[in-house]
């Protein structure tokens, strides 16, 4: 689950009552439980849309006006794709870009603190793991904005990326624009780029939505170019292109490169510098899994048993019993006059249509359908005891228990994902046939996470949200279900080249695709790839050659795909071992990296002081500041009374999203100010002279951090690994220890915070050949502002 906390920049993602607002990109007036255009309307909308063999990097611009004579706030609304990531948030205040930061997860928890105090509304967005409750509620994505000015503008951006997966060799791409808890939304102005690449021929593409009538610059087997503006646009349809990949591009392996020598790698955190590490190459290799051979004829396919739980829980009302019960009624008529079924309706108790499975003929499969639609909605989900009464149905060869549920379970023997998934594995493994698992998800809200887990009982799962069509994913889980997972795949590269190497995808089917993501170290020429698998029982592999080239900047996405997947391998050796330093350090400069939250980072938005405050000591004379490149002049108003103008660095200035002018000035710091925080207040002055106000902290800090070593022994011994505790002030920035001699000195070794002892913790080698003697172990503290202290303390070393 996904947790928000705050206010004016309330990042978040949730579920507002029972009814999932599934509008794309509205704001909806404070006091309001719906837009209303006579307050706040759409001025303009600008998206921009690149999908790259599979990946989709979606950008959004709104421009919202305010048509009332008094400061209005909002809350916006985003209706994220089911398995998509937030990469970009920023608001505008007048000509000052703020945006949304990955941080460390105290040091933004620190940061929201010391914003709230100081009367200002951030946002903190957060993994949601600290709650109670296993919900995985990602699907929509709210954010307060405020002040909108009266009769003025607010510019939202918002970038997410999504993968696009392939069914039964076809792609479908969506954009949800149709407003589905309210009423009809119209855009002053719009405009779409679409641009599509595929290494993999694409056939057929065609747009199923008449919204936005492209207009194409290229169309051809790899690419699909196109535009369209428009004014007084109603959004009532989604934007919905599809097209089908080429059979004849199937078992063959391709793969894609990135790399660039321009973007060092940054610093692990603000408190272990180290020397910038030029970054990696990254690859992607994928295969479109094709069919083993000609389908076979009806009468030669075994029959099958299906029994269908159908959740009528109260949990399941509104979108998500329809889109189940179309999902129900679909699978029903897949069913030949040879197959058996069954249907379990369940809640807190399950119901049997059947005490056995029967025939699936006609008047059956009529009276199933009818059965299950005069069901009421009524008490509480007990999965458990529902996969139970399943299990005992299923007591012939090629049986398939179907779930049909959004996850929650409030009943039984246990509410807890993991223990309810446990007791079904350890059933399902003492079942006499062990059926597939097949698992139709539904809802903004579903427990992903239990789902997910059931369905590795050799099954398959398919999710669908609020906002997505339901046909596409029916169609999808279909598919699936008339066939086996590929098994076995494998990756093969050149392990002198390439290292951590993980696939994307936990299951394959014919029809879909085989996804690595990888890094290399060095470019290298005609490197070998082959891919391995057991299809319909039989093996195959696929091969090519290819060059890892020096420089490469056309898969811009590689990297953050990558980090994703290592993260999550990260992840799942944490749950598996417990936590280490190393990975929470590696998952916590990765997702600052690439920009994507985890259970130890947070998504903060606050005014960028706050994330940079200036520390400087009495006496320090220069104060920097980076302004929209529209600014002309800014002049600092310093809380003891001095006004100076900043002079601009023009060869300072950057340039891209979030570039700018650098502006400085030189001042002075009184020396009898004492250690805190102090506001700046800035003015600034665009080229049009419209005036703006931003305020910027700074910290005067002249007192050194104290630090204190907790040792209880003060004897080590040769080749031991001493564990050291200290207490040091907050504003320590680094804290290292040193064993230190008369002829002898060692490297310093590095304490870091550790939330579970609430000390700094780190661990100094003594070396096994260091002689035997007295030495002294030096504790050094730095803080923000560079003023160290130091605690000496007295140590004998024995054999």
């Amino acid at each position: 689950m996904i947790k928000a906390l705050g206010g004016a920049l309330l990042l978040g993602a949730s579920l507002l009552g029972t009814l999932a607002f599934a509008d794309t990109g509205v704001l909806i007036p404070r006091d309001k439980d719906a837009p209303d255009p006579s307050i706040i309307s759409i001025t303009e909308l600008r998206v921009d849309v690149r999908i790259d063999n599979g990946d989709a990097r979606v950008r959004m611009v709104e421009i919202f006006t305010n048509h009332t004579n008094g400061i209005q706030e909002g809350t916006f609304q985003f209706a994220l794709p089911d398995g998509s990531t937030v990469s970009d948030f920023a608001v505008w205040d007048g000509a000052v870009r703020i945006p949304a930061v990955v941080l460390e997860r105290k040091r933004a928890e620190e940061i929201y603190i010391r914003a709230r105090a100081q009367a200002i509304d951030p946002g903190l967005l957060e993994m949601g793991e600290r709650t109670d409750d296993p919900a995985t509620t990602t699907s929509l994505f709210t954010a307060k904005i405020s002040p909108i000015p009266a009769y003025g503008t607010k510019r939202v951006e918002l970038e997410y990326h999504q993968r696009i997966a392939v069914n039964s060799f076809k792609q479908v791409f969506v954009l949800h624009l149709k407003p589905d808890a309210y009423g009809k939304q119209t855009t002053a102005h719009t405009s779409l780029h679409f641009e599509l690449e595929s290494a993999h021929a694409v056939q057929g593409f065609a747009l199923v939505s008449q919204l936005f009538p492209l207009q194409f610059s290229h169309n051809d087997a790899h690419t699909v170019t196109g535009g369209f503006e428009g004014d007084q646009v109603a959004l009532n349809e989604d934007f919905v292109a599809r097209w089908q990949l080429a059979e004849t591009d199937a078992d063959a392996l391709d793969v894609i490169a990135f790399r660039s020598q321009k973007a060092p790698l940054p610093q692990l955190d603000e408190t272990s510098p180290q020397a910038p590490q030029v970054e990696p190459g990254f690859f992607a290799a994928q295969m479109l899994i094709g069919n083993v051979a000609a389908p076979q004829a009806n009468n030669n396919v075994s029959p099958q048993t299906v029994i269908l739980l159908f959740d009528y829980s109260l949990s399941m009302q509104w979108d998500k019993l329809e889109r189940s019960y179309a999902a129900f009624e679909a699978v029903l008529h897949t069913l030949r006059s040879s197959d058996h079924f069954n249907v379990l309706p369940f809640n807190q108790d399950v119901t049997e249509w059947k005490s056995v499975p029967v025939a699936a003929d006609a008047a059956a499969v009529v009276a199933a359908r009818d059965y299950v639609r005069s069901s009421k909605l009524r008490g509480g989900t007990d999965i458990g005891k529902a996969l139970a009464a399943g299990l005992k149905q299923c007591d012939a060869e090629n049986c398939t228990l179907l779930l049909l549920t959004d996850g929650g379970s409030d009943r039984g023997a246990s509410i807890l994902p993991g223990k309810i998934a446990m007791a079904y594995a350890s059933a399902w493994k003492a079942s006499l046939h062990q059926p597939r698992t097949a698992i139709f998800a539904v809802g903004d809200d579903a427990h992903l996470d239990l789902l997910k887990l059931l369905a590795r009982n050799n099954g398959l799962m398919e999710h669908v949200t609020s906002t997505e069509p339901v046909e596409y994913k029916i169609e999808a889980f279909l598919s699936k279900l008339s066939h086996h997972p590929v098994s076995g795949m494998k990756l093969g590269t050149a392990p002198d080249l390439t290292r951590m190497v993980y696939p994307l995808d936990q299951d394959v089917f014919t029809g879909s695709m085989a996804t690595w993501v990888g890094q290399y170290t060095r470019p290298a020429k005609n490197v070998r790839f082959t891919a391995s698998a057991v299809r319909e029982g039989r093996p195959f592999t696929a091969g090519t050659s290819v060059d890892l080239p020096e420089t490469a900047e056309e898969h811009v996405q590689l990297p953050r795909l990558w980090a994703q997947a290592r993260v999550d391998a990260l992840l799942a050796q944490i749950a598996a071992e417990g936590e280490s330093r190393a990975a929470i350090d590696e998952i916590i400069r990765l997702s600052r990296r690439y920009k994507f939250v985890t259970p130890y980072t947070s998504f903060l938005a606050v005014p960028r002081s706050l994330l940079r405050p200036r520390v400087i000591r009495p006496g320090d004379p220069v104060l920097r500041v980076r302004t929209d490149p529209a600014i002309e002049s800014v002049i600092a108003l310093f809380p003891f009374g001095l006004n100076k103008p900043l002079r601009h660095l023009a060869d300072e200035d950057t340039t891209g999203l979030e570039g700018g002018k650098l502006w400085e000035t030189r001042f002075l710091a009184p020396p009898e100010m004492k250690d805190g925080t102090y506001s700046v207040r800035l003015l600034l002055r665009d080229v049009h002279g419209n005036t703006y106000r931003e305020n910027k902290t700074f910290v005067i800090a002249s007192s050194p951090p104290v630090v204190k070593l907790q040792m209880v022994n003060h004897t080590l011994h040769r080749g031991e690994l001493v564990e050291l505790r200290a207490q040091a002030s907050s504003s320590t920035r680094t804290l290292t220890a040193r064993l230190s001699g008369p002829a002898y000195a060692s490297l310093p070794v590095t304490l870091r915070w550790t939330p579970a002892v609430s000390l700094d913790t780190g661990k100094l080698p003594v070396p096994a050949d260091l002689p035997a003697g007295r030495y002294t172990l030096v504790l050094t503290a730095e803080d923000i502002a560079h003023n160290l202290s130091t605690e000496e303390v007295t140590v004998d070393v024995l054999p």
